[in-house]
């Protein structure tokens, strides 16, 4: 045999090492590269949409790629908070025993956040240096007054809180469990303004007893999921204690995320852009999160306790022995800073070039086609699904949230449509009145003008 084909790859028509050719191939049939299939099909799919020349495609094409963008953030996370393997099994304890099973994951929700706003600002500072000298020059917002610099400490606490407990969370639960508490954000968020109205801070909002009844259908199902979920997690082996701090922080998010909404209405809206965002809230928000992420013991889920020799750590405790033992796991943390500023770019974008309605449909669709798909497929899921009537009481409560928030939706979005068209027959009405009023002024001056020449011409 030639030693050409004993070595095909180092033929002159073969310019990839069989070593990196062999791991590429490793990483993309692997169970780590599976989850992002359907982000990244998205991605792909609504980039060649929108270029398409007919409008209704590329609004769809808006949608499909918000889809990727949403998706593959939620994935990413999950995916580094729960199934990553951080250390792999056989690593040297403390007390000189060696690791049992592969250590999945990294508690560190708080320290996470706390890095992605230090990354994104650091992306945004070199962007801004790429853009000064073009056209896309960036101009931030003036910040005139000091209502405005205390709205956005405000805004960037209660965002960076939202953000670092939904992280926080995530270590704990799976991504089905944590979407579908976020998707009773309607009737918290009802909740806060009602609050916030009693102290006259808020203006009241009718009741409609059937959005509530929807809210409320959305919700017990909600609850009815996530307390599956656990027993059934239970009767599999796995800690259960650990998963309700998970749905306590998550909880805990979904109201922070309803307070940043009525905060909203209460501070004005300040209009800024993604760049403002980032440029003037990652600094209060990183200064907010730092007690959190030094002084805050929490419990360590899974291996970790074995790993630290400890039941409870800071996340900065965490953060810096993954820096040694997990260097890689640590070079996640810093791109998931880069991932958030690019998905914060196109949400931004897409948001403001759909209508309300429109982007409201697709963060609801989003959440329920996650839910979906980490139900259907396995590589998906953290632990296999429970077994019955756990798995049961799991689709009926699935289908019942979907189609609770469904409707509520479709009742939100026919009311916007029934205020839209009653402010446009207003408009109208204002309008053929003023266009009337123009012709009755323009008649009489005509019929002054010919009486006065006939005045002239006796």
């Amino acid at each position: 045999m030639s030693a050409h084909a004993e070595h095909p790859a180092e033929s002159p028509h073969h310019n990839v090492h069989p070593d990196f050719a062999g791991m590429a191939i490793d990483f993309v049939e692997s169970d780590s590269f599976k989850p992002f299939i359907i982000p990244l099909v998205g991605l792909i799919s609504g980039a060649l949409m929108m270029s398409f020349p007919k409008s209704s495609t590329r609004d769809l094409g808006k949608l499909v790629l918000y889809f990727g963008a949403q998706s593959f953030m939620n994935i990413f996370m999950g995916w580094v908070f729960r199934t990553n393997v951080t250390v792999p099994k056989g690593y040297e304890l403390p007390d000189g025993t060696a690791l049992a099973h592969d250590l999945h994951g990294c508690p560190v929700g708080f320290a996470l956040t706390a890095m992605q706003q230090v990354i994104s600002f650091l992306c945004f500072i070199v962007l801004y240096a790429v853009l000064y000298n073009t056209s896309y020059r960036i101009e931030p917002k003036q910040i005139k007054s000091l209502k405005e610099v205390g709205s956005i400490c405000i805004f960037g606490c209660v965002f960076a809180l939202n953000i670092a407990l939904n992280n926080f969370s995530l270590g704990y639960i799976s991504i089905a469990v944590n979407l579908i508490i976020r998707s009773c954000l309607p009737l918290t968020t009802f909740l806060s303004q009602q609050m916030l109205a009693k102290i006259d801070l808020y203006p009241k909002k009718a009741c409609n007893p059937v959005e509530l009844s929807l809210m409320g259908a959305g919700v017990v199902c909600a609850a009815a999921f996530t307390i599956a979920k656990i027993m059934g997690s239970s009767s599999a082996g796995h800690s259960s204690s650990n998963m309700i701090l998970g749905v306590v922080m998550c909880l805990a998010s979904l109201l922070c995320g309803s307070l940043n909404l009525a905060l909203a209405g209460v501070l004005g809206e300040m209009k800024l852009s993604v760049y403002d965002t980032v440029a003037f809230m990652s600094v209060p928000a990183f200064i907010f999160l730092l007690p959190f992420v030094v002084f805050l013991q929490k419990p360590v889920p899974g291996e970790w306790p074995q790993v630290f020799g400890v039941e409870t750590a800071s996340d900065w405790e965490i953060l810096v022995k993954v820096y040694y033992i997990a260097p890689s796991t640590f070079a996640l943390f810093a791109l998931s800073g880069v991932f958030s500023f690019l998905y914060n770019i196109i949400q931004f974008s897409i948001v403001h070039t759909l209508s309300p309605a429109a982007t409201a449909f697709g963060g609801n669709f989003n959440k329920a086609a996650l839910v979906f798909l980490t139900l259907v497929l396995p590589f998906l899921q953290v632990h296999e699904l429970p077994g019955p009537p756990y798995i049961i009481v799991i689709w009926l409560s699935v289908l019942g949230n979907v189609a609770a928030f469904s409707a509520y939706s479709y009742i939100q979005f026919k009311e916007k449509q029934a205020k839209e068209q009653k402010a446009e027959e207003v408009k109208e009405s204002v309008d053929d009145r003023i266009a009337l009023k123009s012709d009755q002024e323009v008649t009489e001056w005509s019929d002054g003008s010919d009486e006065s020449e006939e005045d002239n011409v006796c």
